[in-house]
């Protein structure tokens, strides 16, 4: 039983580790540098994946992914192209918001993927679902009342997130059936397709003059140094976060996964508190933690869902995490 268990918490805590490091690198990136590059850091997260994705199949450890095709790329282009609109504003969103009050906000994409999933799947919302989205609306108004450092364009492109990751979802699911994705084709072709996109996104629209000039200057050398290795870690963790999402699946159950997903957001909420100078409020950390208790009553709903439907029948999405400042990475549970 002790080998079992060891068997599950290594993955475990590689899949949490995984998520906060990503989760607090980005916010690094995004906030306390000179430059603000988006479009940038996300194709350093695109290549990481792909290339190490490569690697780990090169060495055997257990990465098996489709190989690029036309057909299959020109039907699932429109869902990553959905899914870069979804990082780009989430990492907009996270530039100007701290990372709790980026979580506690996150938890409204599952009310719209719900209801989206219901006009769509006719999905059913059950009471306890409903009960979970009243805390979240609750933990969102408490946040909002309680920011000290309010900023509009942070809640501009905190609700466009909102929108763009509910779209996303769904939208994925949809397609998803067509060409029949598993673990990590999904991840495959979400980065290598949107990988030119944010590159001639970046060189388009970043100020990559100013970015040149700037740290040609000796006197920011220290801090391109930290700029570059921000950069690299959060392409590792990228990929580390796809590698472990199906890891840990394989080695938990389904239950223990979602589960797992809402837990981490305490932890990732309070490592912010402590890493980054944001001021931390009473009323902060209430809505901290009512968005935690919203996303444990979301996640065993959902389960009790899951156990008592049919075999087949569409159920509501998983929790959104803060992966790649979405859930895009994850496979999907059965």
């Amino acid at each position: 039983m002790s080998s079992n268990l060891s068997q599950s918490a290594i993955p475990i805590l590689a899949y949490c580790a995984s998520s906060i490091t990503m989760t607090l690198v980005n916010k690094l990136v995004l906030s306390h540098f000179q430059f603000h590059m988006v479009f940038f850091m996300l194709a350093v997260q695109a290549f990481g994946s792909v290339a190490l994705m490569v690697l780990a199949n090169k060495v055997g450890l257990n990465v098996k992914y489709r190989a690029m095709n036309k057909a299959d790329a020109k039907t699932w282009f429109p869902v990553a192209c959905s899914q870069a609109l979804m990082l780009y504003t989430g990492g907009k969103a996270l530039e100007y918001l701290n990372v709790p009050l980026f979580t506690v906000f996150k938890n409204l994409t599952i009310i719209a993927v719900a209801y989206g999933e219901k006009w769509v799947f006719h999905a059913a919302v059950t009471p306890l679902m409903l009960t979970s989205f009243g805390l979240m609306v609750l933990s969102s108004l408490v946040g909002a009342w309680n920011d000290i450092a309010y900023n509009g364009w942070g809640y501009f492109w905190m609700s466009f997130n909102c929108f763009a990751s509910a779209t996303f979802v769904i939208h994925m699911r949809k397609v998803i059936k067509q060409v029949n994705f598993k673990d990590f084709d999904t991840v495959y072709f979400n980065n290598l397709l949107t990988l030119p996109i944010y590159l001639i996104l970046s060189i388009l629209q970043e100020n990559w003059v100013g970015f040149f000039s700037y740290y040609s200057d000796k006197a920011n050398a220290d801090e391109l140094s930290s700029f570059v290795q921000g950069m690299l870690v959060s392409g590792i963790a990228a990929f580390a976060i796809s590698y472990c999402s199906p890891w840990c699946l394989r080695t938990t159950s389904s239950t223990t996964y979602s589960m797992i997903g809402a837990l981490n957001k305490l932890p990732i909420a309070l490592f912010a508190m402590l890493w980054f100078p944001d001021p931390i409020t009473a009323g902060g950390v209430l809505a901290v933690l009512l968005g935690f208790a919203a996303g444990l009553v979301y996640t065993h709903a959902k389960n009790i869902q899951k156990r008592d439907q049919p075999q087949g029948t569409q159920v509501l999405p998983q929790p959104i995490s803060m992966e790649r400042l979405d859930s895009s990475s994850r496979p999907n549970v059965k």
